[in-house]
């Protein structure tokens, strides 16, 4: 697990415990769940050949509650997993990644037992994966790309309240996709009732935030923003908002992070932009796209990949760092 919750309620990161201050108060990064931590350091693993990054563990899975969104149940993933790999050797069978996961301030936790079974695909012709949190969603995706490699990516599908959606759109990392995003969210502007806000299905996006937003202890805050280019010229820029909690905007602050949400427009400022692209040519509007995160389970730090070990050079050799 690569966070903890202190007594206050705020958030900590692996990288950012500091024994002198956090030791002792450490619980479960769930905040309906009262399950004790205890700080892993950085590690080397696998005969001495990768690093194991620094987490906080728990002595054992039962100290959580069952409907616990934070905690690693290790066997119960390594069985997934396992099962994704037979799905991968099958041409036939497709994969789902249940999304199990509170992201609206209502979510029912009956629901996040639920295994929601898409109505567009046959029993029997595809495996599940529940995901509970972001880290499991990252850890299931990076399984199948490598188990699978693209046509593994290419029968996976992630489920959301009975509604599927290919993993390959799920995942926003680059300008065609938020444009794609955009569209769709635009398709409903005009059908929308007065009082909603327009969302869609969640998705998985990378967040920085901006060097503005860094730098302020509180208020809104905002992530690199996306421009998108329309028709006649016109030019949307997309202002990335994150509506967090107070205990989580510190550390959104000064972290770059996975984050899944639904997104959301809001629906007067939509109209106006929406308007100001028919009717005009050559513009510039800014638009925010809204995430909202309700718990910790919704994001994790982004880690830059460990190398493996070197040998050790032979003796009159030299080595080469920062490469």
């Amino acid at each position: 697990m690569k966070k903890a919750r202190l007594e206050d309620g705020q958030v900590v990161l692996a990288h950012q415990f500091n024994k002198a201050v956090h030791a002792g108060q450490l619980l479960c990064a769930d905040p309906n769940c009262t399950a004790h931590m205890v700080f892993r350091k950085e590690s080397l693993t696998h005969g001495a050949s990768a690093i194991r990054s620094a987490s906080f563990v728990s002595k054992a899975v039962s100290d959580h509650i069952a409907h616990c969104s934070a905690h690693e149940d290790f066997a119960i993933l390594a069985r997934t997993k396992k099962s994704i790999e037979q799905a991968l050797k099958d041409d036939k069978t497709s994969i789902i990644i249940n999304l199990n996961m509170a992201l609206t301030d209502d979510f029912n936790n009956v629901a996040r037992d639920l295994v929601c079974v898409p109505s567009t695909f046959e029993k029997g012709t595809y495996v599940t994966a529940s995901a509970k949190s972001v880290e499991d969603v990252l850890d299931y995706i990076k399984t199948i790309e490598e188990k699978g490699g693209k046509q593994g990516l290419a029968k996976t599908f992630v489920n959301y309240k009975s509604k599927t959606m290919p993993v390959t759109d799920f995942v926003i990392d680059s300008e065609d996709k938020y444009r794609d995003l955009l569209n769709k969210l635009y398709k409903k502007v005009d059908t929308a009732r007065p009082e909603a806000d327009l969302a869609d299905f969640p998705r998985l996006i990378d967040f920085k935030a901006t060097k503005r937003s860094r730098g302020l202890d509180e208020g809104d805050l905002f992530g690199t923003p996306v421009g998108i280019m329309k028709a006649q010229g016109n030019k949307v820029v997309l202002l990335q908002a994150a509506d967090v909690p107070p205990e989580f905007q510190t550390t959104l602050r000064g972290e770059n992070v996975h984050i899944v949400a639904i997104p959301r427009l809001d629906l007067t400022e939509a109209k106006k932009v929406l308007q100001r692209l028919r009717n005009t040519a050559n513009s510039k509007s800014y638009l925010h796209m809204h995430w909202k995160v309700v718990g910790a389970h919704q994001f994790t730090p982004i880690e830059t990949p460990e190398p493996a070990q070197q040998p050790k050079p032979a003796p009159g050799q030299q080595t080469s760092f920062g490469i």
